[in-house]
């Protein structure tokens, strides 16, 4: 019985494969590959499209950028100490790091907007050894003081503030610093009294 079920199993696997059977799967081989290739094909276009939205949109950027006025500058105070003086008065950051556009006067300390827009303004100051005085800084658009900031109280050696600001200014606007009357601050080759400002974007 075992040898009969044997020789059966094997006549079956020596059996040729029906020709019909294997056009079958090559049939549906081939149109699997065909879908793939379909499908990477579509991968493809859809992918090439995106890079080339993408390359649009920089070279808009770029054309948009190149445009765009480019105004940045940042200063800080000469070494040694400033003030105390008798009346306010206007702080000269001769220490000019960046200067881009050139609309920041290293001779009167004054920044003059020269495209109307939104700019970013900011300043720190220090003092060194001032409880014998108040130390403080007043920023000003044009002939108006728009903040004060300092210290008044006895605190310590060294002291530091600052602040910074959105401002949106026409061309021509002038923003500078000053120091209190009766204040005084101290800097050093640290740059510690700082005033920066730079265009956010023109309007």
């Amino acid at each position: 019985m075992l040898r009969t079920v044997f020789y059966l199993l094997v006549v079956f696997l020596l059996m040729p494969v029906p020709s019909s059977l294997l056009e079958t799967e090559y049939h549906g081989t081939c149109q699997d590959l065909c879908g793939e290739l379909k499908q990477l094909r579509e991968r493809v276009h859809q992918q090439a499209a995106a890079l080339s939205e993408i390359k649009k949109k920089l070279v808009y950027l770029e054309n948009e950028s190149a445009g765009r006025p480019k105004v940045a500058f940042s200063a800080g105070l000469p070494a040694g100490r400033h003030g105390p003086f008798n009346t306010e008065t206007t702080l000269i950051y001769s220490r000019v790091l960046t200067n881009i556009g050139g609309a920041y006067n290293r001779q009167t300390g004054v920044f003059t907007a020269p495209v109307s827009g939104v700019y970013y303004i900011r300043f720190t100051g220090a003092a060194y050894n001032t409880n014998s005085f108040n130390m403080g800084i007043n920023l000003y658009k044009n002939n108006f003081i728009l903040l004060h900031l300092g210290e008044g109280s006895k605190d310590g050696v060294l002291r530091h503030v600052s602040s910074g600001l959105a401002l949106q200014l026409k061309a021509g606007d002038i923003v500078y610093l000053r120091l209190y009357a009766n204040y005084a601050l101290y800097d050093d080759h640290l740059f510690r009294n700082t005033f920066t400002g730079f265009l956010l974007f023109p309007s």
